[in-house]
């Protein structure tokens, strides 16, 4: 069983690096550069996890993310020092992140879905 990861950023070479990164046999990720695709995208199949970066075009990863589902794990990723989000993420990580650290977390979200 995989574990679906959605990431949006408006960069696309952001995104293609996170696929290289964490793209594997365990892990399905899916990324997005258009905001409005992301939401339809989450709404017709909500993945385990989404990784949303804060600034996009038109709006912020904080106004998305009190869009969507409760229910749905959000981590921001930011290049903003200092972000002020109203949004209750898991956690915020820093662009440059360390792909350790969010290797981690998905890590800890495998072991949950291989063990349900």
């Amino acid at each position: 069983m995989q574990l679906n990861i959605y990431y949006l950023d408006d960069e696309e070479a952001l995104c293609e690096i996170f696929v290289d990164y964490f793209a594997s046999k365990e892990v399905n990720v899916t990324t997005f550069i258009d905001p409005k695709v992301a939401i339809d995208a989450i709404k017709k199949s909500p993945p385990d996890i989404l990784f949303i970066d804060y600034r996009l075009p038109s709006t912020t990863g904080d106004e998305l993310a009190k869009r969507m589902a409760a229910d749905i794990p959000k981590y921001l990723i930011t290049g903003d020092i200092g972000v002020k989000t109203e949004y209750k993420f898991k956690a915020v990580f820093n662009k440059p992140y360390k792909p350790e650290d969010i290797q981690q977390i998905l890590d800890g979200f495998l072991k949950i879905k291989l063990a349900a």
